[in-house]
């Protein structure tokens, strides 16, 4: 494993239960050393993450195969902007991917009412500013509102008050040493033409 220096546990809300692999589609091995970072919204419903962490070997030796399992919408639509816009020089397999809110949905499900994602987003903040200064990216792009509303947050930085908004006034946001490239959710009702143009923002720093 790349970075043995460096590890990252995820922990859920009052669970006594924390993993390597927080994410059905997520996974944090060997990526601590990706110049892209991609930060989604959150980890999902909590006892989908159990299933899967159920399924890992007791070294975690079958992680690749347990998070291909996988196959939403979301990482579908995800690994096709990637793979339109970066080609071969980064598939999604090579990016260090995580959430802005650090804790599991209750229950089985996406509804919105189980989880505030204003209120979580920002309790999440010092979590998410630490993962960013462990990896040290080049690119950092956010995945719908609320991950771009944490790194305001963390760095000080204003946006409008809704993510088209935002991004037809600042496309690109340099912060430090850091691009962030603000993106609207794969699965959002956006042409694929529109999500493109952002995803395609990324190549001019992409050696």
């Amino acid at each position: 494993m790349k970075c043995r220096g460096k590890s990252l546990i995820n922990f859920y809300g009052d669970y006594e239960f924390s993993t390597n692999i927080p994410s059905i589609w997520t996974d944090w091995f060997n990526r601590l050393d990706s110049e892209i970072m991609i930060i989604g919204q959150d980890w999902g419903p909590y006892n989908d993450m159990r299933r899967v962490h159920d399924l890992l070997n007791e070294d975690k030796s079958n992680w690749k195969e347990v998070i291909e399992l996988e196959k939403s919408s979301t990482k579908k639509m995800l690994g096709y902007y990637i793979e339109k816009s970066l080609g071969d020089k980064y598939l999604l397999n090579d990016i260090f991917i995580t959430n802005a809110i650090m804790c599991a949905r209750r229950g089985n499900n996406y509804r919105g009412n189980n989880i505030s994602l204003c209120r979580s987003s920002i309790n999440c903040c010092e979590n998410l500013l630490r993962q960013i200064e462990i990896v040290k990216p080049k690119i950092i792009l956010t995945l719908g509102y609320y991950p771009l509303k944490s790194l305001s947050i963390v760095f000080g930085f204003n946006i409008c008050s809704t993510l088209m908004e935002t991004i037809n006034k600042y496309p690109e946001i340099v912060i430090n040493d850091y691009i962030i490239i603000p993106l609207y959710h794969p699965v959002a009702q956006i042409k694929k033409s529109i999500q493109l143009e952002q995803y395609n923002r990324i190549t001019k720093y992409i050696n």
